[in-house]
Formats: structure tokens, C-alpha cells, sequence
């Protein structure tokens, strides 16, 4: 049942991936897109190239807040080695099936000294902070389309995240090596979350200024706000799509509606098909960044030294 409930999701998430697609194709050949970007094509790419330096830096926020959560488990070591772990992993999430980036911190993770439940259980803990951040931050956006129900989007959100950091209490230690939110060791997840959210802040800014660029009435740029929860929007539904590779195409389609009452069908498609090439670019740029830094050797963290320090200790009583 489970395995039959597993391929009926991955079925519905290409269905889902195969209309947005479709959507994002119908948008191209209706409209003239190109004709709006043709005439300000250079500064358009000099943006996109710009914009793809500034989101792989960003990306440095992912993956310090990645740290922050795995401190839960005990103090981590250097932040060169997540960095290092986080950025050559992360630009898997372009494979089918949109999961291998997660297979990558697991198998590199190993070198933190980090154990493969405590791993697996930060990637858990990471992904239902983004969700819940990004469902919040969508409510503004969502509410002109929900009404009143939008209001349930935070709530579950943290809901959701209740629930997620009340693993140590419902699960087994071995199984949730993480302690909850509530403990003195919680702490970190606050820091996690401002970097998520300045993650988020960075992005939106990205689309705003891509709106302003290609906006055919002065004036008419959405907000910053709007872009923000248009971004937030996109970002999830993106992200919970089963075998979306990192939301191609849901994401785009879901800009292209959130931002066509304020910049028309063609501009909003050109600004969505903009920020894919700028994220794309930039998560090659993180990876590239991450390739320069060296990997984590385990005789250099601390649950290595700890384990050196116990058999130091045992040789000397002998």
C-alpha cells in the first residue's frame, strides 16, 4: 500500500510538472515575450549574470543554517567543511527525482562526524523550517486567492514544524538524535530560521529588480512585499511537488500568475524564465565556490577528537 501510495505521488507530481510546463509553453506562444526583452537584452543579461553571483552567495546562508541545525546534535567544527559539504550536494537537486542533494549531505556528512540518523533528521528539520517560512511569508499573496482560509497556512506551517522538532519526544534516540525546540540546545534553530529568511529577502530582491527591468509601465513595478510572498509561493509549491527538480516549471508557472496583474502576461512570464537562469547560474556558482573549499577530514572534527581524547585516556590508564 505504501509503495502503491508512493508511485501514485510521484505520478501526480509529473502530471503537475507536465501542465506547468505546458502552462509556461502556452505563455511563450500566445504572447510576445521576446519582443519585450529583445530591446533591453543586455541589460538583462548583465542582471542575470549579476544576480547569479549574488543568489550563489546567498547560498552561504543555506548552508549555515544547515550547521545551526545539525549543532542541535553536538557543537560543529569549522563552518569551511558545510560550506564545502552543502554546496558540492546542493546542485544535485537538478537530478531527476529531486532527492540526490540529500544522498550527497549524507554520504559527504559523513566526514563532519555527524551520524547518518542525525543527518537525515536535519535535512527533515531544514526542509519543514523553509516550508513553514515560506508558507508565512506567502500568506499576503495567498489571501487574495484563499480569502480567509489563507490564515491556515501559517498555522499548519507551524504546526508542522511543532511537530517535526517534537521528534526526540515521539521517536527513539537512535532514530532522532536531535533535541526539541524547547531545549537549551534548541537555540540554534533561531539562527537557522534567519538565515532561511534572509535567504528569502536576498531572492525577492533578485525579482523585484528583474520586474522593475522589464516592466512596460513606469510605476507598475510590483512591490517589494509582493515579490517577496509571489517568491515564497512559488518557492514551496516548487519544493513540495514530488519529483519537481528543484520546481522546474511549477515554479515558473506560479510567478507567472502571481505577478501577471501587475506586469502582464508577457513581462511576468519574462521575469519568471529570468530568475530560473538566475538561479540555475547561481547555484552553479555555489557549487563552484564550494568546489575551491576543502572537504572535512573526520580526524579534524569534534566528535573525531572527542573519540581520540577517549582513547588517549583509556591507553593512559592502562
Amino acid at each position: 500500500m505504501a509503495l502503491r501510495g508512493r508511485r501514485l505521488g510521484r505520478w501526480l507530481g509529473w502530471l503537475v510538472v507536465g501542465l506547468s510546463l505546458a502552462f509556461v509553453g502556452a505563455r511563450l506562444g500566445q504572447g510576445d515575450a521576446w519582443a519585450l526583452a529583445r530591446p533591453q537584452l543586455a541589460p538583462l543579461l548583465l542582471a542575470t549574470l549579476a544576480g547569479a553571483l549574488v543568489y550563489g552567495l546567498a547560498g552561504f546562508l543555506l548552508s549555515t543554517a544547515w550547521r545551526q541545525i545539525l549543532a542541535l546534535e553536538r557543537p560543529p567544527g569549522p563552518a569551511v567543511g558545510y560550506h564545502a559539504v552543502y554546496g558540492r550536494s546542493q546542485i544535485a537537486k537538478y537530478l531527476p527525482g529531486n532527492c540526490f542533494h540529500l544522498v550527497g549531505r549524507q554520504l559527504l556528512g559523513r566526514e563532519l562526524g555527524h551520524s547518518q540518523a542525525a543527518l537525515a533528521a536535519a535535512s527533515l528539520l531544514e526542509a519543514a523550517l523553509l516550508v513553514a517560512l515560506a508558507a508565512s511569508l506567502a500568506t499576503p499573496l495567498a489571501r487574495a486567492w484563499l480569502g480567509g482560509w489563507a490564515a491556515l497556512l501559517p498555522v499548519a506551517a507551524v504546526a508542522g514544524v511543532g511537530l517535526v522538532c517534537a521528534g526526540d519526544r515521539l521517536l527513539p534516540r537512535r532514530w532522532w538524535p536531535l533535541p526539541g525546540i524547547a531545549s537549551a540546545r534548541g537555540r540554534p534553530l533561531a539562527a537557522a530560521l534567519a538565515c532561511h529568511g534572509a535567504f528569502f529577502v536576498l531572492a525577492a530582491g533578485l525579482l523585484w529588480l528583474l520586474a522593475a527591468m522589464v516592466s512596460k509601465v513606469p510605476g507598475a513595478t510590483p512591490g517589494p512585499l509582493l515579490c517577496l510572498s509571489a517568491l515564497a509561493l512559488a518557492w514551496a509549491a516548487g519544493f513540495v511537488v514530488p519529483g519537481s527538480s528543484a520546481g522546474l516549471g511549477v515554479r515558473e508557472a506560479v510567478l507567472i500568475v502571481a505577478l501577471e496583474s501587475a506586469l502582464g502576461a508577457e513581462a511576468s512570464t519574462v521575469v519568471a524564465l529570468a530568475l530560473r537562469l538566475v538561479t540555475t547560474a547561481g547555484d552553479g556558482v555555489f557549487c563552484a565556490l564550494a568546489l575551491l573549499l576543502p572537504l572535512p577530514q573526520r580526524s579534524c572534527t569534534g566528535a573525531t577528537a572527542v573519540d581520540q581524547s577517549k582513547r588517549a585516556s583509556s591507553l593512559t590508564s592502562i
